[in-house]
């Protein structure tokens, strides 16, 4: 299921509650993510940053959850 592009809404559906490191992305006008290529996914972000550190070209990354109460990640 390698290369499949999805919606935000379809990466929130298919990994819920997971950290997501996007690639192949597609971006409106005004820069919101429309859709892209999930290359790795993890409840642990610790995944995502090694993942991400690794790449090299442009990419994107999200949580699909809400973060905890009292807790913001800017990304």
């Amino acid at each position: 299921m390698k290369n499949v592009r999805l919606t935000i809404d379809e990466m929130v559906q298919r990994y819920p509650d997971q950290w997501l490191f996007i690639v192949d992305c597609e971006h409106s006008t005004s820069t919101e993510l429309i859709s892209g290529v999930v290359a790795v996914h993890s409840p642990s972000r610790d995944v995502i940053k090694k993942a991400s550190a690794e790449y090299k070209g442009s990419a994107a990354i999200r949580y699909t959850g809400k973060p905890p109460e009292g807790r913001l990640y800017l990304l």
